[in-house]
């Protein structure tokens, strides 16, 4: 099995660092299992806390740990090999869309962390989640 690659690292207007994983494959023959990953650390630190959170520091530290990593994947099966450089283009090249828009959003980071706590004190059955 082929080992994901670091295809780019890109600087986000918000701070924080895209990168863009290549966990692509062969399958049969000539043909490919094309995927890429967008993968954003956001760390859990005061700066990007939410406002709610803001008093709860240590508690989402704990629950969350130092970081929380956003991914997201792109794939597509039985891609023929000489199609496969193309359609990596064209994945990495949808993902660098969502950069400047989505990614890049100055709530980006706060908006993860709300998220990602609220699915933990769901996860163990308590309130606001």
């Amino acid at each position: 099995m082929n080992q994901e690659k670091l295809r780019l690292r890109h600087p986000l207007s918000n701070g924080l660092t895209l990168d863009l994983w290549d966990q692509s494959r062969p399958v049969a023959g000539d043909r490919w299992y094309a995927a890429l990953e967008v993968r954003i650390k956001v760390a859990v630190t005061g700066a990007n806390l939410p406002p709610e959170l803001a008093a709860k520091a240590k508690e989402a530290l704990a629950a969350l740990g130092p970081e929380v990593v956003f991914s997201q994947k792109d794939e597509r099966n039985f891609i023929a090999h000489r199609e496969l450089p193309e359609v990596l283009k064209e994945m990495e090249a949808r993902a660098l869309k969502l950069a400047a828009g989505y990614f890049g959003h100055p709530d980006f980071a706060r908006r993860l962390i709300r998220l990602r706590y609220a699915r933990h004190l769901e996860s163990r059955g308590l309130p606001g989640g």
